[in-house]
């Protein structure tokens, strides 16, 4: 419905008379509103002359009175209304009362901050959005799923290795658990869960970063060996295990030292 008001021409071509000049200069807020269907404040934008008129480019920027969702609009005004009203023609960049009442009279005159504040405070009802505020802003896009990485993987089912390890560094991380480096020896596997993308897999040979829920590393000094069962850290929670990049975790209760 709006869209076909922006694009309106808003014809005013009669010379003007003593009571419109009279009207354009000493005219209330109230007398506006009385006599216009519609007003807008409005930066001026374009001007262009014909041999009878002025042809005015308007964006509002605040509709006093009139539909929603005021735009663009172009008012045609008598060119020899300036000078027989003695005012002011408007220039580009300017803000300005644009009206229209139901005869298709238009008239722009200047418009000051302080009387736009009066224009506010006269008008009868709740303020009237613009295009610009009439406009439903685009729905934000759905967040995209992000790709599970291996640390998703790790909870679910994964792949359990019967290993001995023997440790070549210990220390201790928190609440009695223990960080352990160290290299793989012997390994077998002990479950039937597939092997997973991005998971390591244990090699006889390889070193590795164990984790161990409970023990003292001084379990491991004379003789560091340690056997047990070795499963992928699952990181669905804030394990201390999951802010390093640990490999498998030693579920084997307490440590035997071999």
């Amino acid at each position: 419905m709006f869209r076909a008001f922006a694009a309106l021409t808003l014809l005013a071509v009669a010379a003007p008379a003593g009571a419109t000049c009279l009207f354009a200069r000493d005219s209330k807020p109230q007398d506006w509103f009385d006599w216009a269907m519609v007003l807008v404040a409005a930066d001026v934008t374009a001007i262009a002359q014909t041999p009878r008129t002025d042809v005015i480019s308007l964006r509002a920027v605040e509709t006093f009175k009139g539909p929603v969702g005021a735009d663009i609009m172009t008012l045609q005004v008598p060119n020899n209304l300036w000078e027989a009203c003695r005012l002011e023609r408007p220039a580009v960049g300017e803000r300005v009362l644009g009206a229209l009442n139901a005869n298709n009279d238009a008239l722009v005159v200047p418009l000051s901050p302080s009387y736009a504040d009066q224009m506010r405070a006269a008008r009868p009802g709740p303020a009237i959005p613009i295009a610009s505020e009439n406009i439903k802003p685009a729905p934000a896009p759905a967040p995209v799923a992000a790709t599970p990485a291996a640390d998703a993987a790790r909870c679910v089912e994964t792949p359990v290795y019967g290993a001995t390890v023997k440790v070549e560094d210990c220390e201790y991380a928190s609440s009695g658990a223990l960080f352990l480096r160290g290299e793989v020896l012997r390994v077998a596997k002990e479950n039937s869960a597939p092997a997973r993308e991005g998971l390591p897999v244990p090699v006889a040979g390889q070193h590795y970063l164990f984790f161990k829920a409970n023990g003292r590393c001084q379990d491991f000094g004379r003789n560091p060996a340690l056997t047990g069962s070795l499963s992928h850290p699952c990181c669905d929670e804030n394990h201390v295990y999951c802010k390093r990049k640990t490999d498998f975790i030693v579920n084997d209760g307490p440590a035997t030292a071999k």
